[in-house]
């Protein structure tokens, strides 16, 4: 390529952000003797409307073959100054940008220097660009279908969102039954409305009314791959087998109540129930599922008391199998959820009639291990209940954070325990007390407990005399307390981390996953097309649940029009079919799952749709027969050389 191709550099004041400390005057004539002869053009604000007509004009009055932007981050307007090439008649892919605002006038406080060091990078820009190739992009049909992880509230408020603007969905849960943690719970704050009754609509709408017909629905399902880029997603999903044929079985539970296996009930946190069975009454859909760790016949052993009882011949259908689906989507929404903390501090492990917030829900619910009666282990009733808030949250050993909910459910539970149980003495130990809203000071008219305050959790302890148990405080009041319930923090979800590394998802310091921004972008990640909905962004309740799950379908059928073409960026990595040695190091090391092995040609292949031009296998191949369009090797050293001449 000729060194000789005419090169315009336009230099941008910035609106004098720039200029105060970069003499442009003295940059021009710092560069005057460029081989490539450049032609300057200096604007107060490039990227102004009326700037980038004139700089149109210009170009196309200059003709230029090659254009360096000395400006701000490619990141703000790198697509601006491409379009103004294209509209100029110039290959929109001949372009250099150089951020000398972030990189240099915000940085290099002597003007001196930074007028000396943005010589230095436009001159390596026009070393730079003389080497570029044209490229051009291509397009292909955007994919309108979404795929939504986790099938709690905000999971079944995005599907159903976005399955009434017609649209394909799968919604994958690793549960047998949807709706999340509040279908477990009885009453929710503030007024009290039974979880069960509020979402069963929600989940009847999505099994089997008319929006069901737009949404394919994995249970017992985890995603164990992602590939591609916004517009263009395929999910790797493998779904654990539940031994139940759906087409046949009624969901009468007659194969339960003869089934001689048994199970931890992890849903109630205590107990047991047959190896075959629903979770808790009511679960949707309805339909058994089969433990195979707990099944007699599963592990070897005659058995035939399920088959024998079920009225549905069929409908127990051993035989299933762990399968593996595909599923390609144009966006994904993650609404993994999140759970409290149930491991107990070490001064309350082994301690009678201690709860966790979601066992004490489980000990209030009708279809919970006690029939939703208020009992301790000894099947008496409490005379005294202790609900301390904050039981490791605001404490940087477990959570540094507020977990949102905990005073409101806090309030509730001294309410229903008081409506359960005469007479009984309910005290709230709190240190912070968080209660935003109407709602929240409506129903503290109606709060049946004492309220004592603590300084940090540690400070607690358990002891017991001829008077009964307590809670004392360090240096403070002794608390009655025949029942503890501890409200621990709420933290990320089991499906949270997983997806924050199939999808390279940052965290934040809570371990949920980062949003893009916490005011303008609560449902968006840093990675377009992918979306939060629900507590994988951070603690929530429920009400936060169905407003994110309908921000988070908002976003995805916003950026997902049907009809819209999606633009596939020509800067990707290629292989040179010559050089190739078949090594496979590059499949092994891209992090999009981009390079796939042509076992015809033998040589490694990259699918420019998946490919994000991350320059990783271009740096690990050691044929270096791997070159990245628009970073090529001589343009990188043409740069380096430009820097340090």
């Amino acid at each position: 390529m000729s060194t000789l191709a005419k090169t315009a550099v336009i230099l941008c004041n910035c609106s004098g952000i720039i200029s105060e400390r970069i003499d442009w005057q003295r940059v021009r004539s710092l560069l005057a003797n460029h081989p490539a002869k450049p032609v300057f053009s200096v604007d107060e604000l490039a990227c102004g409307a009326d700037n980038l007509e004139q700089l149109g004009a210009w170009l196309k009055s200059e003709q230029p073959e090659r254009v360096v932007v000395a400006a701000c981050s490619p990141r703000d307007h790198e697509a601006t100054f491409r379009r103004l090439l294209a509209d100029a008649g110039i290959n929109p892919w001949f372009m250099q940008m150089v951020n000398v605002r972030e990189q240099v006038a915000w940085v290099t406080e002597d003007p001196g220097a930074a007028t000396a060091k943005t010589a230095r990078l436009v001159h390596a820009a026009l070393n730079r660009v003389l080497r570029h190739e044209p490229l051009s992009e291509r397009s292909v049909p955007v994919r309108t279908d979404v795929a939504v992880i986790g099938s709690g509230p905000a999971g079944m408020q995005a599907a159903l969102t976005l399955a009434r603007a017609g649209r394909r969905v799968t919604l994958i849960e690793k549960e047998p039954v949807i709706g999340g943690l509040p279908v477990r719970f009885e009453e929710l704050f503030p007024n009290l409305e039974c979880g069960p009754c509020l979402l069963e609509p929600v989940m009847g709408e999505l099994l089997h009314g008319h929006e069901s017909a737009n949404v394919n629905l994995l249970t017992l399902s985890e995603v164990t791959e992602v590939k591609g880029s916004f517009g263009n997603w395929t999910l790797s999903v493998k779904q654990k087998p539940r031994y139940i044929n759906p087409d046949l079985c009624i969901g009468c539970m007659c194969c339960s109540t003869v089934c001689p296996g048994r199970r931890p009930n992890h849903w109630n946190v205590s107990g047991e129930i047959a190896a075959v069975d629903v979770p808790f009454a009511g679960a949707l859909p309805n339909l058994p599922h089969i433990d195979a760790d707990a099944c007699l016949r599963l592990r070897g052993e005659e058995c035939t008391a399920c088959v024998t009882e079920c009225p549905v011949e069929g409908s127990l259908f051993f035989e299933d199998q762990e399968q593996d689906h595909i599923v390609e989507a144009g966006a994904i929404i993650v609404a993994s959820g999140a759970v409290e903390k149930q491991e107990l501090p070490a001064a309350f492990t082994g301690v009678a009639d201690v709860h966790t917030a979601y066992s004490f829900e489980r000990l209030l619910a009708m279809n919970g291990p006690s029939g939703g009666e208020l009992l301790k282990a000894d099947g008496t009733k409490p005379q005294s209940l202790a609900i301390v808030q904050c039981a490791g949250s605001l404490d940087s050993g477990e959570a540094a954070y507020c977990s949102g909910i905990c005073c409101r459910a806090a309030i509730k539970y001294a309410h229903l325990a008081a409506g359960k149980v005469e007479g009984i003495t309910v005290t709230r130990l709190i240190r912070e007390q968080s209660l935003p809203g109407v709602d929240a000071g409506r129903q503290l008219q109606h709060d049946h407990s004492t309220v004592v305050r603590y300084d940090a959790f540690n400070a607690l302890s358990v002891s017991a005399n001829d008077a009964g148990r307590s809670i004392s405080i360090s240096g403070g009041a002794t608390i009655p307390a025949d029942m503890i319930v501890l409200c621990r923090p709420l933290v990320p979800g089991e499906g949270t981390a997983a997806c924050s590394s199939l999808l390279e998802l940052d965290l934040d310091d809570g371990g949920f996953i980062a949003q893009m921004h916490s005011l303008s972008g609560s449902c968006a990640t840093t990675l377009k097309g992918v979306y939060l909905a629900g507590s994988c962004r951070g603690a929530g309740d429920i009400r936060e649940a169905f407003a994110t799950g309908t921000a988070a379908a908002g976003l995805a059928l916003s950026d997902l029009v049907a009809g819209r073409d999606l633009i596939i960026d020509p800067q990707v990595a290629v292989v040179d079919a010559t050089t190739c040695a078949g090594c496979k190091t590059c499949i092994q090391l891209c992090p999009y799952k981009a390079i796939t092995w042509n076992d015809i040609e033998k040589v490694s292949d990259v699918s420019d749709i998946l490919c994000r031009g991350c320059g990783t296998c271009v740096a690990a191949c050691p044929a270096g027969a791997i070159t990245g369009r628009g970073f090529s090797r001589e343009m990188l050293r043409a740069e380096l050389e430009g820097v340090l001449s």
